[in-house]
């Protein structure tokens, strides 16, 4: 009888641990398996200076393709193809952080009244409008690079037309091979662009 105790006593005993850890399972919170998000925040280092000036300018959502009209991370291993990194995105599309940077650059020239964008509906004499045609991390070539290219439109709200049209292209070498190389890349490249979009709109703004 006493053999039978001590046995049961065992038996019982795992049981309750048991129970205890099945608890203690389903009480805990699960980590889920999100992927790493990153950003595009970085401005040029330096930009023009042109004061006295008196033209708002509008700076409208850029506009950009379905393939980059997402949060997920573009890259390319062969020609014409597109794919996305799993585990790695950006933590928005990258045109909705693309817009504020290029009005904190345009700011930053102190060549505006005001720099401006939708939904404003006070008076403004200039539109900038631009898209983003490619941001992708490029593992064809020998050195994988950072694409990106972009689109900048000047329009004239009193002359009711584009005054001046040109298209940006940086390549920037992608330091090591990790989805997070391409996002430093991807910030170089950035940087250099908007400070070319700057230069652009005071060269046509008078």
């Amino acid at each position: 009888m006493i053999f039978y105790s001590i046995q049961f006593m065992r038996y019982g005993i795992l049981i309750l641990a048991f129970v205890s850890l099945s608890a203690c399972s389903f009480l805990s919170p699960v980590k889920p398996n999100l992927p790493d998000r990153y950003l595009i925040n970085r401005l040029p280092a330096h930009v023009p200076v042109k004061k006295n000036r008196q033209a708002v300018i509008l700076v409208s959502m850029p506009e950009t393709h379905a393939i980059y009209n997402t949060t997920q991370m573009a890259y390319s291993i062969k020609p014409y193809q597109i794919a996305y990194f799993s585990q790695n995105e950006w933590a928005e599309p990258p045109v909705q952080m693309l817009q504020p940077l290029l009005v904190q650059t345009l700011q930053n020239t102190h060549s505006f009244r005001s720099v401006v964008t939708p939904p404003y509906s006070g008076h403004f004499d200039y539109v900038l409008n631009t898209q983003l045609l490619e941001l992708k991390q490029d593992f064809t070539r020998r050195t994988p690079v950072l694409v990106m290219t972009v689109n900048a439109q000047l329009y004239k709200v009193s002359s009711q037309q584009i005054i001046a049209a040109r298209q940006f292209n940086a390549e920037v070498m992608i330091p090591y091979g990790t989805p997070y190389g391409g996002v430093f890349a991807a910030n170089y490249a950035a940087s250099y662009i908007l400070g070319q979009i700057a230069n652009f709109c005071l060269a046509n703004i008078h």
